[in-house]
């Protein structure tokens, strides 16, 4: 199983490297041009960078709740963050919260038992 953390860890980092790597080269590609459009329309420009960092700082921070929240549950924390980050639309935020709806509580949960052998909940308390 640790492994396989590993392997989710690696899948997440290339596919990242990938990412920032082709922002890079399309934002070297950009800056010649950056002063003709922060001329022509400043409010356009800055609409822009603002909405840029807007999507950042939630991606950021709904990055950092699923590995959080992932972690406390047991799930696989980078296959979630890989497809939470890189499934369009969303998509893979619902997803999260369908598996993560139907995940065994958690083992810190002080009123619940579970089964070592099948793992089935053996006694909810209240």
């Amino acid at each position: 199983m640790r492994n396989f953390k590993y392997l989710g860890m690696l899948v997440f980092w290339i596919i990242t490297s990938g990412m920032l790597t082709f922002l890079a080269v399309a934002g070297y590609w950009m800056i010649p041009y950056m002063a003709d459009m922060f001329n022509e329309d400043r409010v356009w420009f800055t609409i822009t960078a603002l909405a840029v960092l807007l999507f950042t700082g939630l991606y950021v921070t709904l990055g950092v709740f699923i590995y959080k929240d992932s972690s406390r549950k047991k799930m696989n924390t980078w296959l979630w963050l890989t497809a939470v980050f890189y499934i369009p639309n969303f998509m893979g935020v619902v997803l999260y919260f369908y598996a993560r709806r139907h995940k065994i509580p958690a083992a810190n949960d002080m009123h619940t038992q579970i089964c070592p052998h099948c793992g089935h909940i053996i006694h909810a308390g209240e």
